[in-house]
This record gives C-alpha cells, structure tokens and sequence, in this order.
C-alpha cells in the first residue's frame, strides 16, 4: 500500500466525507456546529502557504486522515497560536503510523512557515502526542471535556 501525503486543496473532493469522519469523532465537544459547518471549515483550509491549512493522507489515493494547522483552535486560548487540530485517521487504518505522519509532516510545514511553537488540545491523545515530543502545558474542562492543552516548538 502506497501513502502520500498532500495539501487538502488538491483533494477538495473529498470534503464531504471527511467532514463526516470529523463530526462523528468530535461533535459531542463543539454541538452547536452542525455538519455543513464542518464542511465551510475544511474549504477554509484549503490553504497551502498560509493557515488555516489542512494536509490528508491517502493510502492507495483513497482517504485515510488529516490534519490541520491553524491560527485558534481552542476557544478559551485565544492566547495561544497556531494550533495542530483535527488529527484523524480512520479506524481502519489507525496503529499503522500513519497519524504520526501527518502530524511530523504538519510540524515540517509548520516549520517552512517559520512558525516556532505549536499547540494542540486533546480529550484522550496526550500520551500519543508526548511520545512524539509533545509536551503538556495544562488542563482544562472545555465544553463538559476534560482536555490537555500541549505544546511543542517546532524550530
């Protein structure tokens, strides 16, 4: 099996369903934002030498996950920027390495960007992220979920 990695702009066909994945993992913190605006926000990405952009793994050139940078992530962090969001690999093709991929590749993109630090924030990933660098900064209760905010520097 073959994987690439690519801006999201080159693949906006795909919007539709990845935008699905997105709202089935996530929609329980953010109910207020229904599926169409997921969709608007995926096109906001498309996006290849400024953020918000979003890069997506395809295996075999079908989809396999994503992932985004962007200026704010976490509403109650205005303080901090930009952000890793959105890491999603689909189920079937999650413990192959394939998210870790996408992250390092967002962080090298990140780094072309001259861009120092990132932050991400995550309900149930923070032991995923610290082996991969991350370090976590606090915890916060973000609409009912408790959440680890992290960071990492980036260069």
């Amino acid at each position: 099996m073959k994987l690439r990695i690519d801006y999201l702009k080159n693949h906006s066909h795909l919007i539709p369903e990845i935008a699905k994945y997105l709202y089935g993992e996530w929609s329980y913190m953010r109910p207020e934002k229904i599926l169409w605006y997921v969709e608007d926000a995926l096109r906001d990405r498309m996006n290849v030498k400024r953020l918000p952009l979003a890069l997506v793994a395809l295996l075999n050139e079908q989809f396999a996950g994503i992932v985004s940078l962007k200026i704010h992530d976490l509403e109650t962090r205005k303080d901090l920027s930009p952000w890793l969001a959105g890491l999603y690999v689909k189920e079937e093709y999650r413990n192959q390495g394939i998210g870790k991929k996408l992250t390092e590749a967002a962080v090298q993109k990140a780094k072309a960007l001259h861009i120092k630090k990132l932050y991400l924030f995550t309900p149930n990933a923070a032991r995923y992220y610290e082996r991969s660098g991350w370090k976590a900064m606090c915890s916060e209760v973000y609409n009912g979920s408790d959440v680890a905010v992290m960071e990492r520097d980036v260069g």
